[in-house]
């Protein structure tokens, strides 16, 4: 079991549904954002025939953020180990920590031409799952046994334990040892404490039936759900990782179903303090929640803006509005224990009142490589700024600290941050 996390350290987002934004621009675009959302995850698709740059990885390690790769594989043919481990073992040496393989094998849909009705299903699966998490996991990965589409053409509590019990019928007690379990948790209009409990609580539900007095795993508490499914199947409860959660992955006219409301409240879920106790808090086990999705390329017939949390030109949508309207509520009380430095820097020269700034604290570097310097490595593990070299998101900040000292910035920047009501200090690098 992985060491439990913090009440604050369990929400992510979902990247891009696609493997095309990992270029540069992407990453000066995005990465400011990401740290002003405060988000400590991210899912991240990654294709098969390339790796993720480096440089995009490293930015986001170095800043706190975990990512989670999502291998959305093909079913319908095996994918070679001996193909794959190259690109996990540098991806472990880059700091990532967990990989997910296929997506949603217990739809239809996933599987073309026949696949889905010959006999055998979970065991052909996972003849195709089982190499490449054993390829992982001989690199120090965490290989994450796929989410699944609640309900599902296969009902996913059904298709989880029948995997679990045929991989530990196969001998594969390490593989099972160091497995994550990925999830897919979906409100619709349901409350988020729809299926609270698990069933233990809701006996009556059955695969396949939910009867009307009666509530299932198709919610925000699915981990309830597959927390019993790893109970039954294999005697111990394995790590949850939520891949994406929100109202939906489309974009759906649903009643009272508001992303923007939606998305705050699972973050205030997460937020509540662990315990291993049944009660409203969510399960130490239950180690992030990425929520659904940060942005999405536009495509003609498609529109998914409802759902994404920026426009493509890195606006902020109604959902990050209110994200950062509750950020801006919350983030004093969240981070009271970590506002004080404890670590030396040069005393503030400057101090004016803040307005209305939606980013605690901010590190502004002089240049796009100082990203990179070592020497601030210890300052942002210890005091956890949104870092990065735009004047305008530093102007959005309660305080600023700049790196490298008073002499690598004009005074006419430092004048402007002053007006605009940062406090600001300095933290002298190498």
């Amino acid at each position: 079991m992985e060491a439990k996390p913090t009440n604050f350290e369990r929400i992510g987002i979902h990247y891009f549904a696609d493997t095309e934004h990992y270029h540069r621009s992407d990453l000066d675009r995005w990465l400011p954002r990401l740290q002003q959302l405060g988000v400590q995850w991210i899912v991240l698709q990654a294709p098969s025939d390339r790796a993720i740059p480096e440089e995009f990885i490293t930015a986001l390690t170095h800043t706190g953020i975990q990512p989670i790769l999502h291998f959305v594989l093909p079913l319908e043919k095996p994918v070679e180990p001996i193909d794959l481990t190259p690109l996990l073992a540098a991806y472990a040496n880059w700091g990532v920590n967990y990989v997910a393989f296929f997506d949603r094998p217990n739809l239809r849909s996933q599987w073309r031409g026949t696949g889905w009705t010959q006999r055998g299903l979970v065991d052909r699966f996972l003849d195709l799952f089982e190499p490449l998490a054993n390829a992982a996991r001989s690199v120090g990965l965490t290989p994450v046994f796929p989410p699944l589409e609640p309900g599902g053409d296969y009902w996913d509590t059904a298709f989880l334990r029948a995997s679990l019990e045929t991989l530990d019928e196969r001998g594969e007690g390490a593989l099972i040892e160091k497995m994550a379990i990925g999830a897919y948790a979906w409100t619709e209009d349901k409350s988020l404490n729809w299926g609270m409990g698990g069933p233990e609580r809701w006996p009556a539900t059955l695969p396949y039936h939910t009867p009307e007095d009666s509530e299932d795993q198709r919610g925000f508490r699915i981990f309830d759900w597959y927390n019993a499914v790893t109970r039954a199947a294999v005697d111990r409860e394995l790590p949850i990782l939520i891949m994406a959660a929100g109202v939906h992955r489309e974009n759906k006219t649903l009643r009272d179903a508001r992303p923007d409301v939606r998305a705050v409240k699972m973050a205030e879920a997460m937020q509540k303090t662990i315990s291993e106790e049944f009660d409203n808090d969510v399960p130490a086990n239950v180690l992030a929640c990425n929520l659904w999705l940060l942005a999405a390329q536009p495509a003609p017939g498609v529109d998914k803006n409802k759902l994404t949390w920026f426009e493509i030109t890195g606006q902020p949508t109604k959902i990050a509005e209110k994200w950062f309207e509750w950020r801006e509520v919350e983030a004093p009380r969240r981070n009271k224990a970590v506002e004080e430095p404890s670590a030396p820097v040069e005393a503030n020269f400057a101090t004016a009142p803040s307005g209305s700034h939606t980013i605690r604290h901010y590190l502004l570097v002089p240049s796009a490589a100082d990203l990179f310097n070592e020497s601030i490595r210890p300052f942002v593990v210890e005091h956890q700024p949104t870092i990065g070299y735009s004047v305008e998101e530093a102007m959005q900040a309660t305080r600023v600290t700049l790196a490298g000292g008073l002499q690598s910035f004009s005074d006419e920047l430092i004048r402007n941050l002053i007006t605009a009501g940062c406090q600001v200090d300095s933290l002298p690098t190498n």
